[in-house]
C-alpha cells in the first residue's frame, strides 16, 4: 500500500465505492460489516493476507451509536483519496 503518509504520521482517506468492510480479514458473508459511509485512518492497524485492518472515521451524524465498530477489515487496496486536513 503505497502512500504519501509520512512514517509515524497518520492520514484519513476515503474508501472506493463498494467497499465491504468486516470483523474478520476474511471476505466471508457472516463476517460483513453493516457500516454507514466510512473514511480509515492510514496507515492500517494490522495486515493480513491482502487485508488490512483499519481505524474507522465516521460522519458526525453517526459517531455517537455505540453499535458502530471502532476498526474494521477490508482489501488493503480499499483505500482512494486522501483527506485533506
Amino acid at each position: 500500500m503505497g502512500t504519501l503518509v509520512p512514517a509515524g504520521q497518520a492520514a484519513v482517506f476515503t474508501v472506493k465505492p463498494g467497499t465491504a468492510f468486516y470483523s474478520k480479514p476474511q471476505a466471508k458473508p457472516e463476517f460483513l460489516l453493516p457500516l454507514p459511509e466510512v473514511r480509515v485512518h492510514v496507515p492500517a492497524m494490522k495486515d493480513a493476507a491482502g487485508f488490512c485492518q483499519f481505524k474507522l472515521i465516521y460522519k458526525i451524524v453517526d459517531r455517537e451509536n455505540p453499535e458502530l465498530p471502532a476498526a474494521g477489515w477490508a482489501r488493503c487496496v480499499s483505500i482512494d483519496h486522501l483527506v485533506p486536513n
